[in-house]
């Protein structure tokens, strides 16, 4: 048996009462963590520009965008730009738009600790996240330079 319920701005009382009831049945309860195009829509409008950019940039070059072709000169910084994909991210969960646990859309790639040389994103995101681009910004997500 499977069962959908979709429940928009749920009271403070309701929403107790209903995630107690799913919490006595958690061994049963499967939750959705796939990335839809109304979740991406609601994502990528979380983001501050310049997160914006990195996933229009990641969806425009086919999943990877390099740290040098975000760069609006040689030596710019990145720093700070990978914090606000995290963010928007815990925000909309708290928000109830999507469950804990959502997998992050675009990761920092790098050697580890320091800097990054670029963010991906997954093959199976492609599709969902151009479509959320595209409706949010109004034409498809090309390379920016």
């Amino acid at each position: 048996m499977k069962i959908t319920v979709t429940i928009d701005q749920p009271t403070g009382d309701f929403q107790d009462r209903l995630l107690a009831l799913l919490a006595e049945y958690a061994a049963n309860v499967e939750t959705d963590a796939t990335w839809s195009v109304p979740r991406a829509e609601n994502y990528y409008t979380r983001l501050p520009p310049r997160a914006q950019r990195i996933v229009r940039e990641a969806v425009a070059r086919g999943g990877y965008v390099s740290a040098d072709d975000l760069r609006d000169t040689p030596d710019a910084s990145l720093r700070g730009h990978s914090g606000a994909l995290t963010r928007a991210l815990s925000s909309g969960a708290a928000a109830g738009e999507w469950p804990e646990g959502m997998p992050l859309p675009v990761l920092a790639q790098g050697p580890g600790f320091g800097k990054v040389v670029g963010y991906r994103m997954p093959d199976d995101l492609l599709d969902v996240f151009r479509t959320a681009v595209t409706n949010i910004d109004g034409q498809q997500p090309t390379t920016e330079k």
